[in-house]
């Protein structure tokens, strides 16, 4: 699905770099956004217990996965849930699958054309990206939950791995759309984290004691056609010293 920091293009080597580094089989993704990497780990670990703090998004992943396809929202229908009051599944999915660039709610995706020269059709892309990772995440077994990162029960018995991919420390759109969330906060998390789990963060930058595992460049826009998109490092981080256990 459209989204902002998406990991559509670089989710199968991700994953395939998380699976190369741990023996736990049960992964937790408590940063599921646009479900790029839900995705993309399913095939690889026994369970994913994937959620987000937003309950629109959470919720239409938890429909999807259900058997609900999201409809590709007219105009008047994506005005009238920008709007809405009460979170819902086709929220989620308007608000970041039918927005231009996937950011929430801020402006209706329209204009461009195919390969072929029709116009395109955002909203059904935005469908079929959709249904492409349910696809993929029903290869595995995943679960879906509305929960902060904060409230995950991690303190269970055996090791598990834990992949985030929060809102970056650098990036101003993030900021904007994940108003109020703490990246010291979570880093704290992360490092405790760490003395029982595998961890696995995704962010341009980390703090001491944090080492890259893997790195790679990909576009910041979700612009089609444009030359002057910025190209930035991804990189996945883990504790420094940790290994596969």
């Amino acid at each position: 699905m459209r989204y902002v920091g998406g990991k559509g293009r670089i989710a199968k080597v991700v994953a395939e770099t998380i699976r190369a580094r741990t023996l736990a089989e049960t992964i937790y993704e408590p940063f599921l956004g646009g479900g790029a990497m839900t995705a993309a780990l399913a095939p690889h670990f026994d369970e994913v217990l994937a959620g987000d703090g937003h309950e629109d998004i959470a919720l239409m992943w938890q429909a999807v996965l259900s058997g609900w396809v999201p409809p590709a929202v007219t105009y008047e229908r994506y005005q009238e849930l920008r709007y809405a009051t009460e979170p819902s599944a086709e929220r989620g999915f308007a608000g970041a699958g039918g927005s231009f660039g996937g950011r929430w709610f801020e402006g209706f995706a329209r204009g461009g054309f195919n390969a072929n020269g029709e116009p395109r059709n955002h909203q059904a892309e935005s469908v079929r990206a959709v249904l492409r990772d349910r696809d993929n995440m029903m290869r595995g077994r995943v679960h879906v939950f509305h929960k902060d990162y904060r409230a995950w029960p991690l303190d269970c018995g055996e090791p598990s791995a834990i992949y985030c991919d929060p809102p970056y420390a650098a990036s101003a759109r993030a900021k904007r759309y994940a108003v109020g969330f703490d990246s010291a906060e979570f880093w704290e998390w992360a490092e405790t984290q760490s003395e029982s789990h595998d961890v696995f963060v995704s962010e341009y930058e980390a703090p001491p004691r944090w080492g890259a595992v893997w790195e790679g460049t990909k576009r910041q826009s979700l612009v089609i056609g444009s030359g002057t998109r910025e190209m930035r490092t991804e990189r996945l981080f883990i504790f420094q010293g940790k290994d596969a256990r």
